[in-house]
């Protein structure tokens, strides 16, 4: 019997979308080979809520036939909910986008597995100037919903802090500074396998991150970071994420973040592994599954 072709849905915003034009098609090619045809929808273009006490999805105000799943390259727990009530499988799904898109949320869930991180204060923006007159300098204050080393800010002795606190939304994490070495480690997961390793050295100021200019190289895990890596995986239902690590000062892994839409480009970069192609064929399997 002939295998059903598979139809999915790549759900960006439009200035994304722009910026990862080739990403996009990345996936159209390499969803081809697997017998997968990927489409590009804009969220702009999206309605979707409550009416007549059942769920609804609009494209371009039409209805349209449901596809057999959907990757969202964005932060929008609440749209990947709403495909999820509709019976459409999402990757990653609203419960990782919820948790891993809040770095509050996401230290909250992982200190469940004893993993070494950063001691964390979790503030409201309101509150934000009272509670950092008694947290000692130099300090690291980041939005919970920055990304790619936006809303990051290192506050050092005598500096004014009305500039950075004009930068930041609602909620932040207040934490030591706790590494000079200017370096974390990116490990990539698809489903719950570790597929590879990146190591980022900062080349300016005291983010690493590549967008922002940071080194970027294949870094091979030791078994006992493998370990620490395993224990996070086993919290989540991943299709494919970034978990980042500082590297401490004794060169040990500290737990920093999870990117739910993580980029490739990093990892693309310094390494032959094709990370779409093994997420696309694990989003296939775990379709058959459902069968």
């Amino acid at each position: 019997m002939e295998e059903k072709k598979l139809h999915g849905w790549i759900l960006y915003n439009k200035e994304d979308a722009k910026r990862n034009e080739g990403y996009i098609e990345f996936h159209k090619v390499e969803g081809e080979k697997l017998g997968i045809d990927i489409e590009l929808m804009y969220i702009e273009d999206m309605e979707f809520g409550v009416q007549y006490e059942e769920w609804y999805l609009l494209y371009e105000g039409k209805e349209l036939e449901k596809p057999d799943f959907a990757i969202v390259r964005m932060n929008y727990p609440l749209l990947s909910r709403q495909l999820e009530l509709m019976d459409i499988p999402v990757f990653n799904s609203s419960f990782v986008a919820s948790v891993c898109n809040d770095k509050a949320q996401t230290y909250q869930y992982v200190a469940k597995t004893g993993v070494a991180m950063v001691d964390s204060q979790f503030v409201h923006k309101n509150f934000l100037l009272s509670k950092i007159s008694s947290v000692p300098r130099p300090f690291v204050v980041k939005s919970v919903s920055g990304h790619g080393g936006s809303q990051v800010f290192l506050v050092e002795e005598g500096q004014e802090i009305m500039p950075i606190y004009e930068k930041l939304d609602d909620h932040v994490v207040i934490q030591p500074f706790a590494s000079s070495r200017k370096q974390d480690l990116r490990v990539y997961i698809v489903g719950n396998e570790i597929v590879g390793a990146v190591l980022r050295t900062g080349t300016d100021g005291f983010r690493s991150n590549f967008s922002l200019g940071g080194k970027a190289e294949f870094y091979t895990l030791e078994d006992e970071e493998k370990e620490i890596v395993e224990r996070i995986i086993d919290l989540f239902d991943f299709g494919l994420a970034g978990i980042d690590f500082i590297i401490g000062d004794n060169g040990a892994l500290i737990f920093n973040e999870i990117e739910d839409v993580v980029g490739s480009r990093m990892l693309y970069s310094c390494s032959d592994i094709n990370i779409v192609a093994l997420y696309l064929e694990y989003i296939k399997k775990q379709l058959y599954k459902r069968l």
